[in-house]
């Protein structure tokens, strides 16, 4: 049983930058306006910014410090928090998170980056309320922070798996039926012993995925871990007649390999009604 479900958990399983705040200009030109704008604090923290995402610490610091100087500083707190974010020092990039979201608590931005930094810290209480705080404030969280935060109720939470199957149904609700996020759901059912609820999961995605052969072999998989042998067989025969039809490749080889080993581990299986 637990080498089905490991098994199963596998198969579920430009260099332009920009600036913040939506300013999609480049150093280059920034570098030409701030030279006949020596005191805009928005300018450098937006060059800051760009020197950040690309890797140039010493000069993101100086453009980032030096606007400290010439403004309000917790105008520059989130560039900062992020620069310390990306630097590995969590708990520095917290200080300057905190600041910013002092004075600008409903920018949905400030908590996901709050909510990261407060992960890779261990602070997961604050990660897990920052978390809920960004959703509740973001017009269009994306499915990936959802899991994110879905995975770390799982691992961290007293009641982890039914708290993050919570949130992961929020996000349907939001998002609409969404395969990455009832993947990692059909995952968790597993991780509870609830096979039913993990098959009932895996069969709402089959007007998304059940045309594809992956999909069938997941679903005998999972037929197979609740005692539904003779069904099992249908979804890999079917699967199989799918995968004839597409053209080769590795990917849908070892898909052809998985089909194979299925069959054979079904023909010794004996077929309960």
């Amino acid at each position: 049983m637990l080498i089905a479900v490991c098994a199963l958990s596998v198969l579920i399983s430009s260099r332009t930058v920009q600036a913040h705040a939506g300013d999609h200009r480049s150093i280059a030109e920034l570098d030409n306006i701030i030279r006949e704008n020596l005191v805009d604090q928005s300018l450098l923290v937006a060059r800051g910014a760009l020197y950040s995402r690309s890797g140039q610490w010493e000069k993101a610091e100086r453009d980032l410090s030096r606007a400290e100087t010439i403004g309000k500083k917790h105008d520059v707190a989130f560039e900062f928090g992020q620069f310390y974010y990306r630097l590995g020092e969590y708990e520095k990039a917290l200080q300057y998170i905190d600041a910013y979201i002092g004075v600008y608590p409903t920018r949905p931005a400030a908590f996901l980056l709050r909510a990261r930094a407060a992960s890779e810290a261990e602070q997961f209480g604050i990660a897990s309320e920052s978390y809920q705080t960004y959703f509740s404030l973001s017009a269009n969280p994306q499915p990936g922070e959802y899991l994110a935060a879905a995975r770390l109720l799982g691992s961290t939470n007293p009641d982890g798996i039914n708290s993050a199957l919570a949130l992961l149904d929020r996000g349907i609700s939001k998002l609409g039926l969404n395969p990455q996020l009832q993947r990692y759901a059909v995952l968790l059912e597993l991780r509870r012993d609830d096979t039913k609820s993990a098959l009932s999961r895996w069969y709402s995605l089959k007007n998304q995925l059940g045309g594809t052969p992956e999909w069938g072999v997941t679903l005998a998989r999972l037929l197979i871990l609740a005692d539904r042998v003779a069904d099992a067989r249908l979804a890999v025969q079917a699967a199989k007649a799918r995968l004839t039809t597409l053209r080769q490749t590795p990917a849908r080889k070892a898909t052809g390999e998985t089909i194979a080993h299925l069959m054979r581990q079904l023909s010794e299986a004996p077929t309960n009604y």
